[in-house]
């Protein structure tokens, strides 16, 4: 494979938030994705019970649904790899751009990822950076991809327009894998927090506060409407048998 292309150094790479819990390589060694050790099925299933093949596979119909070819198509968030494998197999994608934090998962597990999915390796770019400073030229990418990855942003709306600067005019954003809050989970919350502090608790962002470690975030879905439209797009949200939300963005 093409060696991975740094945008950042070791310090800048330390200052990005959450980086310590997605760089930590012996927890990662615990996990279902790592198959640096050949274990390819574990990761398999994995993908099929969580839910995250299938939400790969409703992705695919959103890319091919364009109806273009030659697709350039930038993966944020891309993790081990495995969706960047399966999108260089479609015939209508010509480039795939992975942008990553995690070293070890760009480095280690990525190129077992495509030899898992038989990606083709010509297609696909790695780059260590952040997703709020892509280094890739203005109008430049058809799709902007995030799976399971727009909900670890504090500063979505910082990564929308750095998405929208470098996706071409008619091109699509998709936030593939959203958490779904419930009005089940917000009663349950509300509850447990007027029990431990004794207190009514309104307040979305209050009752799902941020994972500071892994930099999980919650957002309702009013938000999502909201950062979308306030920059132009057409925005559609779809149910998804994992439980979460897909959202589909049209660069108008």
């Amino acid at each position: 494979m093409r060696a991975v292309d740094s945008w950042l150094s070791d310090g800048e790479l330390a200052s990005i938030y959450s980086t310590a819990y997605w760089n930590d390589i012996e927890a990662e060694k615990t996990k279902e994705w790592w198959i640096e050790d050949g274990d390819y099925e574990r990761c398999r299933r994995y993908l099929d019970t969580s839910g995250l093949m299938h939400e790969y596979r409703r992705a695919e119909e959103w890319i091919r649904g364009l109806k273009r070819t030659e697709l350039r198509i930038l993966d944020l968030a891309a993790g081990i790899g495995w969706t960047s494998a399966l999108l260089s197999r479609l015939e209508c994608v010509a480039e795939v751009h992975a942008v990553e934090i995690s070293r070890h998962r760009l480095d280690r597990l990525f190129p077992h990822a495509v030899t898992m999915f038989t990606g083709q390796e010509d297609k696909i770019h790695r780059y260590l950076g952040s997703f709020y400073d892509l280094h890739l030229p203005d109008r430049s990418m058809d799709v902007v991809y995030l799976s399971q990855a727009f909900h670890h942003a504090d500063r979505p709306l910082h990564l929308l327009l750095e998405s929208d600067r470098v996706l071409k005019p008619g091109g699509r954003v998709l936030l593939i894998g959203e958490p779904r809050v419930t009005a089940r989970q917000i009663a349950r919350r509300f509850v447990r927090r007027l029990l431990s502090a004794g207190r009514i608790v309104t307040d979305f962002y209050e009752l799902f506060p941020p994972d500071e470690e892994s930099g999980d975030h919650y957002y309702k879905r009013s938000d999502y409407y909201f950062m979308f439209r306030s920059m132009g797009y057409r925005l559609a949200h779809h149910a998804l048998d994992s439980g979460n939300i897909a959202y589909v963005a049209d660069k108008l």
